[in-house]
């Protein structure tokens, strides 16, 4: 079975050439022999890429697009228990 990424390439290379770090990640250094040999003149230059985009982070950079466009919120003002707004003197606390 090839790689699927060059990050994975050097992970199974680092196991296939090195029997302590196949020992202590826990996979077996014929597994990272034959993700080796199955690589043998295969190229990893974009690393991983997706087919389908990832419909969450689509999702996610309309929220960010929309939010840069509102404009600021202006602060809110104090409210008393009746529900009309106090305003502060300078210096008072609206109580």
């Amino acid at each position: 079975m090839p790689s699927t990424s060059k990050k994975q390439h050097n992970f199974m290379a680092a196991i296939a050439n090195n029997p302590k770090f196949a020992k202590k990640v826990g996979v077996p250094q014929s597994v990272g022999k034959d993700f080796n040999n199955a690589d043998k003149g295969k190229t990893f230059k974009e690393g991983g890429t997706m087919k389908k985009p990832n419909p969450f982070m689509e999702m996610i950079a309309k929220k960010k697009e929309a939010a840069s466009k509102k404009p600021a919120k202006a602060a809110a003002m104090p409210m008393k228990k009746g529900g009309v707004a106090k305003k502060m003197k300078k210096g008072g606390k609206a109580c």
